[in-house]
């Protein structure tokens, strides 16, 4: 099973961050955003989706609305670089 379908399967498993899946994949960042990119466009295909649940302020509290797979390093709001990580989760539709 290579790395991208084992991603699909934890992630359908629960939700992970960026950080999470490359300590369990042991591989770095920027491979599993990569992935998750890949993951995300051949999901579509088989009906499923790829959900980003959107990482915190927590300087402002502000809920950063991101739909694609992306690496966020400050809020939009008040450039604040103290936030949650993005978790991503498989679900059907």
């Amino acid at each position: 099973m290579t790395r991208r379908e084992e991603i699909i399967r934890e992630l359908m498993r629960e939700s992970r961050s960026i950080d999470e899946l490359a300590r369990l994949f042991r591989c770095s960042r920027r491979e599993i955003l990569e992935d998750l990119r890949h993951v995300q466009r051949s999901l579509r295909a088989e009906g499923r989706r790829l959900f980003v649940l959107p990482p915190l302020c927590n300087s402002c509290g502000e809920a950063i609305n991101i739909k694609r797979v992306k690496n966020i390093k400050r809020c939009p709001k008040c450039r604040g670089s103290n936030l949650t990580p993005a978790r991503f989760i498989i679900k059907r539709g």
